[in-house]
């Protein structure tokens, strides 16, 4: 059974996930929306987000002021990460969860990793020169793969260290993707 969203007037879906518990959330320019396992009732439930994933039925979510957690299925939201910044991408890694945010005041985005369900955020992008335009972070193995304007950088002790693997196309940065061990990497122009 597919669900049904009437009136959807959203022009860009970024992404849809459905939780362990059958919730289904569409991440949107103008909101994420949430229907229960009915399918039949949809909810704006917070502002613009690009990215939810789940973990031990914790939700983490991007936001336009930062890294939101929500402990209830999304019915109630609290910032994490706010810092001044805009959410720009969350992923799941082994036994955790990896967020790129964006400071406005440095113009600068930031990897950090939380172990911990999100409660709490570590730095992982020691090494990794500053940059407007990071656009991605996955993890294949024990290694982490971070798309850079710099290019395709590696770390193999979780972002204590990073080594670059592929230099960049002229004014694009590798948006990183992965299936199994197949990491797919896009040229795509910097920026959001």
């Amino acid at each position: 059974r597919l669900p049904v969203l009437t009136n959807f007037n959203e022009n860009r879906i970024r992404s849809v996930i459905e939780t362990a518990g059958g919730n289904i959330f569409i991440c949107t320019d103008g909101g994420i929306y949430k229907s229960n396992k009915n399918r039949k009732n949809w909810k704006n439930i917070n502002l613009a987000g690009s990215n939810v994933v789940e973990r031990n039925g914790v939700l983490i979510a991007t936001s336009t002021k930062g890294i939101m957690r929500s402990t209830d299925a999304g019915e109630t939201w609290a910032m994490v990460i706010s810092e001044g910044g805009v959410g720009i991408d969350v992923e799941l890694i082994q036994g955790g969860i990896a967020a790129i945010t964006y400071n406005t005041a440095s113009k600068t985005r930031r990897i950090r990793a939380s172990y911990d369900d999100g409660k709490t955020w570590q730095p992982i992008d020691a090494g990794l020169k500053g940059s407007q335009s990071i656009s991605s972070i996955i993890q294949v193995g024990d290694n982490f793969f971070c798309g850079h304007p710099s290019g395709i950088f590696k770390s193999s002790d979780k972002g204590k260290t990073w080594k670059l693997l592929l230099p960049s196309v002229k004014d694009k940065v590798f948006k990183l993707s992965v299936s199994g061990n197949v990491i797919y990497a896009i040229p795509v122009v910097e920026g959001c």
